[in-house]
C-alpha cells in the first residue's frame, strides 16, 4: 500500500472520529466553522507523514508532479472520507441542515442590517434571505449536488496544499 493510500484513509479516520466526537458532544460544534477549519491540521500532518515516507523511499530527486502526488492524493482520500461522514450524518440527522440553513439566515440578516453598501449586492443578499426562509418553511433532504460541488472545490486548495508540502520536503536538506 502506498504512503498516500495509508495515511490517506487513516487521516480520515481521526478526521470521522474528530467529528463524531464533535456531534456527539454537541450538534452546534459540529457545524462551528472554527472547528471545521481547524481539522486542516489533521489533513497536513497526514500529508506531511505520507510525503516523508515516500520521499524517503523514492528520493526527492523525482520531477515535482511525481512528488506532489502523494500530498495531494492523501487530501483526496481523507476529505472524501470527511464529505462521506458529513452526508451521512446529514441524512442521518436532518436537523443539522435547518441549523446551518439558520445561521445562514442570521448572518445574512446582520450583514442586511449593518448595510453592504451596494444596491445590487444589498438586492442579492434580500433574494438569498428569501431563499432561506423559503428552504427553512420547506425542508428538503440534503441533495448530493451541493456535497459534489463543494468536494470539487475543495479539491483546488488541497491541490495548493500538497504543491506547498511537496515544495517544502523536495526543497528540505537533509
Amino acid at each position: 500500500m502506498t504512503p498516500s493510500v495509508r495515511y490517506g484513509f487513516l487521516g480520515g479516520a481521526v478526521v470521522i472520529f474528530y467529528f463524531a466526537l464533535l456531534y456527539i458532544a454537541r450538534p452546534e460544534l459540529y457545524l462551528n466553522l472554527s472547528l471545521q477549519w481547524g481539522s486542516m491540521v489533521v489533513y497536513l500532518v497526514f500529508m506531511w507523514i505520507a510525503t516523508k515516507e515516500d520521499c524517503a523511499a523514492k528520493g526527492t530527486a523525482r520531477d515535482f508532479r511525481e512528488v506532489v502526488r502523494t500530498p495531494f492524493v492523501t487530501f483526496l482520500l481523507i476529505n472524501l472520507c470527511y464529505w462521506i461522514f458529513n452526508y451521512g450524518l446529514r441524512l442521518y440527522d436532518p436537523s443539522l441542515l435547518l441549523s446551518e440553513l439558520t445561521i445562514a439566515l442570521e448572518m445574512a440578516k446582520n450583514q442586511l442590517t449593518t448595510g453592504v453598501g451596494d444596491p445590487e449586492q444589498a438586492d442579492q443578499l434580500r433574494r438569498y434571505v428569501q431563499e432561506l426562509e423559503n428552504l427553512i418553511k420547506n425542508p428538503q433532504p440534503q441533495p448530493l449536488g451541493p456535497i459534489l460541488r463543494d468536494m470539487s472545490m475543495g479539491a483546488i486548495g488541497g491541490f495548493v496544499l500538497a504543491a506547498g508540502i511537496a515544495a517544502l520536503v523536495k526543497n528540505q536538506k537533509k
